[in-house]
């Protein structure tokens, strides 16, 4: 069998892919091969919980790059009255949208994962998990987010007995009954950690949360929208040092423009400030500034920030600056060993669930494919070593330093050369260039 187009991956960033390459080259020469039985909304849009929402509003959710307000439009339809353009969706509701997406581009799907991929003079020859071979003229690579890194602090019985779940979206190992009033652990306290907790609630779950991470920190949330400044508040021709470019950004603060619209101007060109500087540049943004990025870049919703104010305000939630040394049995559950800086301490638990983040280092992820391609030196990973290497279209780039014309990636996977690539406005920017790139 051979296809003109092989997406491998069938959450947003191959969903995305599928139906911008549709508009190119035709739903016919498209294959999108991955292990759910109905493709398009992954993890983060699989999920059944109306609490979980959307921390983008829903005039820039648009599946499509030249229109970003398709999303909106698509709601008013289905509802049959006008949504708030500024509205922050349920991401179920998203994962329809996607859904409905896909089914009406007519794009073929199989229900496998792809083992194998090889560069040939024609293409790539892939093999499936059911052992079938085909060929395509081009792959893309569309895998998203990787289970977090494990806690190796844990004790195995921990693990058995039902009280730790090392991958806050996996159910391999279920969870014990867990008590409505007992405490939880969740490691993390980023999005994922939130999304954790407003499933507690909704599962009748009172008990205290404690959400633990190295700095203590919680995503702001968003406000009013404002009207991004134009051009960034850290200019292209900023010295290329994560010091000077923290410098223009304080220097916008004390020019009193609000932090949120400093944050937001950086956006359209993130990734080029990025990519200019050199990688101990890099390391040194990461290691003293990522943190404090991270939390005012990808913002919570209001009513999902208000949930946790609430919380705090009513003692069911406390944010711990710690970090985790040991996770044991302890008569029916478990008990989280953390180091502050002001020494240990013992916090019982019913539940601990890792919500540390995806795994960005693909030697060590659990994806025979990347292993593959890892060892026969067809993608090599980022300077910090992380995710891929890719040129700027798209392309992944082999251990000899080549492009492959014949292999790209998309989405989280180019995290190895960008620095924004997880959000559905990146993402449909790079399915839109990928389409428009001749074969």
């Amino acid at each position: 069998m051979r296809v003109k187009l092989l997406i491998i991956g069938g959450g947003a960033s191959g969903t995305l892919t599928a139906l911008h390459q549709a508009r190119h080259i035709g739903a016919g020469n498209i294959l999108v091969v991955s292990p759910e039985k109905i493709p398009a909304r992954g993890i983060a849009y699989s999920t059944s919980n109306s609490r979980h929402l959307l921390n983008v509003r829903a005039s820039n959710m648009g599946a499509y790059a030249d229109d970003p307000g398709h999303f909106l439009r698509w709601l008013n339809e289905k509802n049959n009255t006008p949504t708030d353009a500024d509205a922050f969706m349920p991401r179920k509701l998203y994962g329809d949208y996607l859904e409905a997406l896909f089914a009406a581009a007519g794009i073929a799907h199989r229900q496998q994962t792809v083992t194998a991929l090889s560069p040939e003079d024609s293409g790539v020859r892939a093999t499936l998990s059911d052992g079938t071979v085909l060929s395509a003229d081009r792959a893309v690579l569309a895998l998203g987010h990787f289970p977090p890194v494990d806690i190796p602090q844990y004790a195995p019985d921990v693990l058995e007995s039902g009280c730790y779940r090392p991958d806050a979206w996996s159910r391999t190992f279920p969870d014990r009954a867990l008590g409505v009033d007992e405490p939880v652990v969740l490691i993390g306290t980023g999005l994922t950690s939130i999304d954790m907790l407003l499933n507690l609630r909704e599962q009748g779950h009172r008990g205290p949360v404690t959400m633990v991470s190295r700095h203590g920190l919680l995503s702001h949330a968003h406000t009013e929208p404002s009207s991004p400044l134009s051009p960034s508040v850290v200019p292209l021709e900023t010295t290329a040092t994560a010091l000077a470019y923290l410098r223009c950004f304080r220097a916008s603060l004390a020019d009193r423009v609000a932090w949120r619209t400093a944050v937001d101007s950086i956006r359209p060109v993130t990734n080029a400030l990025w990519q200019r500087l050199p990688p101990n540049e890099q390391k040194r943004f990461r290691r003293h500034l990522f943190h404090l990025w991270n939390i005012s870049r990808h913002r919570m919703a209001p009513p999902i920030a208000a949930v946790i104010e609430r919380e705090r305000e009513a003692g069911t939630l406390v944010i711990r600056r710690a970090h985790v040394e040991t996770i044991t049995r302890s008569g029916r559950g478990a008990e989280v060993k953390l180091r502050t800086a002001e020494g240990t301490t013992l916090i019982p638990a019913g539940l601990v669930i890792n919500c540390s983040g995806p795994d960005t280092r693909y030697d060590r992820v659990p994806s025979p494919l990347l292993n593959q391609l890892l060892r026969g030196g067809h993608i090599v990973s980022g300077a910090m070593g992380s995710a891929l290497v890719t040129n700027d279209r798209g392309m992944v780039i082999d251990a000899t330093g080549r492009a492959l014309p014949c292999i790209c990636a998309i989405g989280p996977l180019r995290a190895g050369t960008l620095f924004e690539t997880t959000a559905i406005p990146e993402i449909r920017q790079q399915a839109n260039a990928l389409a428009q790139d001749t074969f």
